[in-house]
């Protein structure tokens, strides 16, 4: 858990995430929306939400908007580790290798993004590429 005041971002460019398994597109990652804000994909680009790096305090985070952190479902068994929107105090701390296009969660022992069905999670099963497409 975060404390204090939100970070002020250093703008390093915006970008979009698209989802490639095996060389192939699966879509651009995006919410779903209330009530719980959970991450998928959409078909369009134009549709898929814009990202940008906040380091802090020797973290980075990936931020959508104000207040607005990617994050993970921690403490409940069906949705433990799903990837979703919550607010800073939540934000989790990520690493991203470009070489790889993997991207990892520091605060959950660096496990691997993959997905499972529509829904993503930091738990190292179904590993999946993330191109970051700059816009």
């Amino acid at each position: 858990m975060n404390t204090g005041a939100e970070p002020e971002a250093v703008s390093t460019g915006e970008f979009n995430i698209r989802v490639v398994v095996n060389g192939v597109s699966q879509g651009w990652w995006t919410d779903n929306g209330s009530p719980e804000w959970w991450i998928t994909t959409v078909s369009d680009q134009s549709d898929s939400t814009t990202w940008t790096w906040v380091d802090y305090n020797g973290g980075r985070y990936l931020k959508k908007s104000t207040n607005n952190y990617l994050s993970y479902r921690s403490g409940n068994v069906i949705y433990s580790t799903g990837l979703k929107m919550r607010a800073w105090a939540y934000a989790a701390r990520w690493n991203y290798d470009p070489r790889s296009k993997q991207l990892s969660s520091v605060d959950n022992d660096n496990a691997l993004v993959g997905r499972n069905g529509d829904y993503f999670y930091c738990n190292g099963e179904n590993v999946v590429e993330l191109e970051l497409v700059a816009v």
